[in-house]
C-alpha cells in the first residue's frame, strides 16, 4: 500500500487579535505602486482618521516622548511655594497637579494656576516651570477681615466680601462681628472708618447690617448707635466728639439715633427721650417704638 503523502504546508492559525485592513482599504492599496507613495500617505492617513487609531497614535506617541524627557532628566524634582501663610501647603501642591518624578513637561502651569485660584484662601497665585526640574508656586492669600453671622451661621470674610472659611473660626474671635444680609459687601468701609474713632471702635461689640442700606453699632454695654443710610462718616465724628465731651456711652442710654442731620435723638433706659441739634430742644416724653428696619 503506497504511503499517504502529506502536506507539509500547513497553514497558519489565524490570529483573532491581529487587526486587518478593512476590503475597500485593501483593494484601494493594491493602487500604491502606481499611484507612488504619496498616495500611499493619504491612505494610511485615511485610515487612521476612520477607525480612530489616530488620537490613539498620538496620544501614545506623546506619552512616550515625555516618558523620554523624564528619563532625560526633565522631571520634577522641587516643588518651592512662597507667599504661604494659612493655606496648606499639602493643598496647594494638590490643586496645582504638580507630582515629584513626573515628567516636567507634563505639568501644565495655566491649568494649575485656574486651580489654585479656586481655593478659599488664594486670592491669586503665578505658576512657573523653572527646567530642568522645578516648579515655582506663589501665592496671595485673602486677608481676614471680620466674621460675619447670617442666619445663625458665623464665616470668616475678607476685604471683597468673600467667604473664606467656615471652620476652626476660634482663632479670629478678635475681629469685628458683622451681622446681617449684605454686610460682607459693605463691611470693609464701615470698619475703615471706625479705625479712625479708636474710642468707639474699642467698644464696639458688633456692626450690624439694616434693610442692606445701613449699619446699627451695637456696642458691648448694650447701646445701640443708629446711623443714617448717608454720610454715616459723619455721624460717627458727631458720637466720638459727644462721647469725648459727655461720655455719652458711659450714661444710662438705650439707643442714640444720628439718622436725621439736624438732631440727634438719645433714648434712655427708663424711657425718656432726649432731642438735640440746632434747635437746643429738650422733649421727656416716652420714647417711640423702634423702628421695623432696626
Amino acid at each position: 500500500m503506497p504511503p499517504l503523502r502529506t502536506n507539509r504546508r500547513t497553514k497558519k492559525a489565524r490570529n483573532p487579535r491581529k487587526r486587518t485592513l478593512p476590503p475597500a482599504l485593501k483593494r484601494a492599496a493594491r493602487l500604491v505602486p502606481p499611484l507612488g507613495a504619496g498616495a500611499a500617505v493619504v491612505i494610511l492617513g485615511a485610515w487612521l482618521v476612520i477607525s480612530g487609531e489616530a488620537g490613539r497614535f498620538a496620544d501614545y506617541s506623546k506619552n512616550q516622548a515625555l516618558e523620554m524627557s523624564a528619563k532625560a532628566g526633565l522631571r520634577v524634582e522641587n516643588i518651592l511655594i512662597s507667599g504661604r501663610a494659612r493655606a496648606s501647603g499639602w493643598a496647594l501642591e494638590r490643586a496645582a497637579g504638580a507630582k515629584r518624578g513626573m515628567p516636567i513637561l507634563a505639568f501644565d502651569p495655566h491649568r494649575a494656576k485656574a486651580r489654585l485660584e479656586m481655593l478659599a484662601w488664594v486670592r491669586s497665585a503665578t505658576v512657573e516651570r523653572r527646567l530642568p526640574d522645578t516648579v515655582l508656586i506663589h501665592v496671595a492669600e485673602r486677608e481676614p477681615l471680620a466674621l460675619w453671622q447670617f442666619k445663625g451661621q458665623l464665616a470668616l470674610i475678607d476685604a471683597e466680601g468673600v467667604v473664606v472659611t467656615r471652620w476652626k473660626l476660634e482663632r479670629f474671635w478678635k475681629l469685628p462681628l458683622v451681622v446681617g444680609k449684605g454686610a460682607p459687601k459693605k463691611a470693609a468701609r464701615m470698619i475703615r472708618q471706625l479705625k479712625g474713632h479708636p474710642r468707639l471702635n474699642r467698644r464696639l461689640k458688633a456692626l450690624v447690617r439694616v434693610s442692606d442700606r445701613r449699619w446699627d453699632l451695637r456696642f458691648k454695654n448694650g447701646i445701640v448707635a443708629r446711623l443714617p443710610e448717608k454720610n454715616a462718616a459723619r455721624a460717627l465724628t458727631v458720637l466720638d466728639r459727644l462721647d469725648r465731651r459727655e461720655q455719652l456711652l458711659d450714661r444710662d442710654v438705650l439707643a442714640i439715633d444720628l439718622r436725621y442731620e439736624d438732631r440727634l435723638v438719645v433714648r434712655t433706659r427708663s424711657g425718656a427721650k432726649a432731642e438735640g441739634g440746632k434747635s437746643k430742644k429738650r422733649d421727656s416724653k416716652p420714647a417711640a417704638k423702634p423702628s421695623k428696619d432696626t
